[in-house]
């Protein structure tokens, strides 16, 4: 097979490496210029007896993949047959094999642990909804990319659950990252993956793999031995992802996670617990939660919160090395030297009077800025006023309160789970406001149950940093909740959703937004290449009716470096083109004919806000003529241009900054209603942020809304309707508008106690209204269920 120059339509490059079933080769595919990497089986083993089970197990290999299209895991295009040699082309991916890293003894921080971890499992929990089990999960086969993302490869053995092929007794893996029923020979579903991704988590955590040995001494520590806890081979490993190990890598499958998700949220409840413990020594993360040996001293110093992208970010985790005793009582010394330290660091914050944080340490509630206080029996304060956070461009401050169901079976005995999934919970409501910039809440609604599972439960890798958190409260409806202001990486967001668009093929209903478009076009002909562009008014007022059928506007841009023009738009189109003149003189009629052609052009699209290049084209338009004026070649080149770029495009790239509204309130009966009404606006849908000003008749509130239109329209859908359903009738309803202001008057008939006490007793007015994957995954009471029902 070494002298392969071709297979089928694909021509042999290069050899890449032997596989388990034979030789990988890097191909290209000259019909669509594409380079892919094409497996095949040796000859060897085609000649074996099993040939035909080979094939057939190839080719199941081949279906089984080419179902799957996801950003993480490798495609497939074909499998074929040439000449006696079994193929399959594939994805070509540059980058380097997880096993490599292991092997070269390279540790990874924790965000970058949980990082990877986390598109591992996003590509088995969507290969496991397809009905594909991979079933042999090992560094070898994750592929860690240049950019950051991660792929799944070799689906080699991959088993469709209703193929005939895979029979009982048929063990196929490999055994140091094989679960027990696969080394058994019995049947396995999903869960069997997650026991593999189990195992690469240990190996990330303490550098070392819980299984190792000779073949016979693995196959019996995997069906017989519980490996240590990762936190007695790595002491900075937190007690929470020692539980969430143990949970992967239990022998009986029942006893697992039972889905992806499942595991990914306890990985990423466990990573936010220990970035907030590492980040804030006096969070209160449970009675039973560790209060030194999670800190993280680098991290520590981030004055804008806890780093929730990145626990233990800028620490590089390794386990401690196999030595002699000086080096276990170095070990304990530098514990004992951090729990020093830590308590000195408290002391200090002691006698500097930081209320709120000491406060919350001691279990009182915090003093909240614009608020009255209230004793801790009394009515949930509202978040206080925001941080002045930086927001780098692309992010946005967001406030969300975080629900969990205390009575829920699942958190029973385990403090640190509660408190772990109630964080979670307030990280994902961060991203769920943040999809609200983008889509309409009706397809917000209609989607949610894959918003969720692809982005909501993947809300730590669009977190910047947490800004502000609030002590975990108990309340009346009797949830649990805790309140969280953080920076959010909305383009982060907006990427994930266009790519989830595009791979999912989902249509989703788009905010309605009203993008800004300037538009410059230079041109200069080729036979003048020292003479500087001239702006084409013809070629820019082609492009403008273009974008205003949209329903978009124009901006006027006559210096693109300009500070202040650069504030107009949120878009710029730009573009260089070069002409040429020709010319022809007809022998018979003596005429010249003068006609104009396109020789090249270079259009972008920038995004102003960023910077960004969000289009570059080089490539000439295909069908390009030539024009009898130059004139008629402008705007025909500005046809061409505007084709480049549609409606959704623009869609697709706009962040809308929410509209800024000054919340009025009149006729609350008192300072306690005023309180619960606050924190009920920070929890709402779409309020981004909600900021009270000080206590005044009456009382004022900055928010920041999602959406577009009519400020008064977004308080009556976003605002007013919850609140209302909350209630059980219409006791908020719109009063004066004028300009960003609006006043909202508060019906004096609902002042009766027995409605006014709903404030408190019933759920929060957030999920009224919301998707019902929402509301059954915070309400396990069934009185509460039909509260949000009625």
């Amino acid at each position: 097979m070494a002298t392969i120059g071709k297979l089928g339509k694909y021509e042999i490059r290069r050899e890449l490496g032997q596989g388990s079933m034979g030789v990988v080769y890097e191909g290209y595919d000259p019909l669509i210029e594409r380079i892919v990497a094409l497996k095949t089986i040796r000859s060897d083993q085609l000649a074996s007896e099993d040939s035909a089970d080979l094939i057939a197990r190839f080719r199941r290999e081949a279906q089984a993949a080419g179902r799957l299209t996801h950003p993480n895991v490798v495609s497939i295009y074909e499998f074929g047959e040439d000449g006696g040699v079994w193929f399959i082309a594939m994805e070509f991916v540059k980058g380097r094999a997880l096993k490599d890293c292991f092997d070269a003894n390279e540790r990874f921080t924790s965000a970058d642990t949980v990082r990877i971890m986390l598109q591992i499992l996003d590509a088995l929990g969507y290969s496991h909804r397809q009905g594909v089990i991979h079933r042999d999960i090992k560094p070898a086969n994750i592929i860690l990319l240049p950019d950051g993302s991660v792929k799944v490869a070799d689906f080699g053995i991959a088993h469709i659950e209703s193929s005939e092929f895979t029979q009982l007794g048929t063990v196929l893996g490999t055994p140091s990252y094989m679960s027990p029923e696969q080394i058994l020979g019995l049947p396995v579903d999903g869960r069997a993956d997650l026991f593999s991704a189990g195992v690469i988590l240990y190996q990330f955590l303490t550098g070392e793999r819980p299984f190792a040995g000779s073949a016979t001494t693995t196959v019996q520590k995997v069906l017989k031995e519980d490996p240590l806890p990762p936190s007695t081979l790595n002491v900075q490993v937190s007690t929470a992802l020692d539980a969430v190990t143990r949970r992967a890598l239990a022998k009986r499958p029942e006893e697992r996670f039972q889905n992806a998700q499942e595991f990914a949220a306890a990985l990423r409840a466990a990573a936010d617990a220990a970035s907030a413990a590492a980040t804030d020594p006096t969070l209160v993360a449970g009675p039973n939660a560790p209060t030194i040996g999670t800190i993280d001293a680098p991290a520590a110093k981030d004055d804008a919160g806890a780093r929730l992208a990145s626990p233990g970010a800028g620490v590089a985790r390794s386990a401690p090395p196999k030595g002699t005793r000086t080096t276990a009582v170095a070990v304990v010394a530098g514990v004992v030297a951090v729990a020093l330290g830590a308590a000195a660091w408290l002391a200090m914050q002691r006698t500097t009077g930081d209320g709120a944080r000491l406060a919350s340490n001691q279990g009182s509630p915090p003093v909240v800025a614009g608020t009255p206080a209230v004793p801790p029996s009394g009515p949930p304060l509202t978040v206080s006023s925001p941080v002045a956070a930086k927001a780098e461009p692309g992010t946005m401050v967001i406030s969300a309160v975080g629900l969990i169901d205390p009575s829920d079976p699942r958190y029973r005995g385990d403090e640190s789970l509660r408190q772990s999934a109630l964080r979670a919970d307030s990280r994902s409501q961060l991203v769920e406001k943040a999809l609200g910039l983008f889509l309409d809440a009706n397809s917000v609604a209609k989607n949610y149950d894959l918003l969720n599972a692809r982005l909501l439960a993947n809300s730590g890798s669009f977190i910047t940093r947490v800004v502000q958190e609030s002590e975990p409260r108990m309340g009346k409806d009797g949830l649990l909740s805790i309140t969280t202001q953080a920076v959010v990486n909305v383009r982060a967001v907006q990427n994930s959703l266009n790519r989830m668009s595009r791979d999912e093929r989902v249509e989703f209903i788009r905010a309605i937004g009203d993008p800004k478009v300037s538009v410059r076009i230079l041109t200069r002909f080729a036979d003048q290449p020292d003479a500087s562009p001239r702006p084409s008014p013809v070629a820019e007022n082609v492009i403008k009716a273009h974008i205003k059928s949209f329903g978009f506007r124009t901006w006027s841009e006559e210096d693109p470096a300009a500070d202040e023009s650069r504030k107009g738009a949120d878009f710029a189109v730009q573009g260089e083109v070069t002409m040429k003149k020709l010319s022809m003189r007809l022998e018979a009629s003596g005429v010249v004919i003068t006609k104009f052609a396109l020789t090249s052009w270079t259009i972008k699209c920038i995004d102003r806000e960023t910077g960004e290049e969000i289009y570059y084209n080089t490539t000439l338009p295909k069908g390009v003529d030539s024009w009898a004026s130059e004139e008629q070649a402008l705007k025909g080149i500005g046809a061409k241009i505007a084709d480049e770029f549609s409606r959704d495009f623009f869609l697709q790239h706009l962040i809308l900054a929410g509209q800024t509204i000054v919340l009025s309130v009149e006729g609350m009966p008192d300072a306690v209603s005023e309180g619960l009404l606050g924190r009920e606006l920070v929890g709402l849908p779409a309020v981004i942020t909600a900021t009270p000003r000080p206590p005044s008749s009456p009382r004022v509130y900055d928010l920041k809304l999602a959406g577009s239109g009519a400020g008064s329209d977004l308080v009556a859908t976003g605002v007013l309707k919850p609140l209302n359903a909350k209630l059980g009738q219409t006791c908020f309803s719109l009063g004066a508008i004028t300009g960003d202001r609006v006043s909202v008057v508060f019906d004096q008939r609902c002042s009766d106690p027995t409605v006014l006490s709903r404030l408190e007793t019933n759920p929060p007015a957030g999920l009224y209204g919301a998707p019902p994957g929402r509301q059954k995954a915070v309400a396990r009471n069934p009185e509460t269920l039909r509260k949000l029902t009625i």
